[in-house]
């Protein structure tokens, strides 16, 4: 498994920056690794199941491409 090493500037933890602008600059890293990893080669060919039960949470039930959903996610977190 492939190891990453998560870096962040000095302004992702700024006492001076409100609440809000934190929770920005943490989704805005968080979107930047999903995309990073989902074009990961191992990620991209790998299938995730989702059961039935999963429907609840808003997923539909089958086999899933992993790098597709984390391109999704990343794309449904961007402002």
């Amino acid at each position: 498994m492939q190891q990453g090493i998560f870096i962040v500037d000095e302004n992702s933890v700024n006492l001076n920056l409100t609440k809000e602008q934190n929770i920005i600059i943490e989704r805005n890293y968080l979107v930047d690794w999903l995309r990073f990893y989902a074009e990961n080669f191992d990620i991209r060919r790998e299938k995730l199941y989702i059961p039935d039960e999963c429907e609840k949470y808003g997923f539909a039930e089958g086999n899933h491409d992993i790098g597709q959903m984390m391109r999704f996610f990343a794309d449904m977190l961007e402002d």
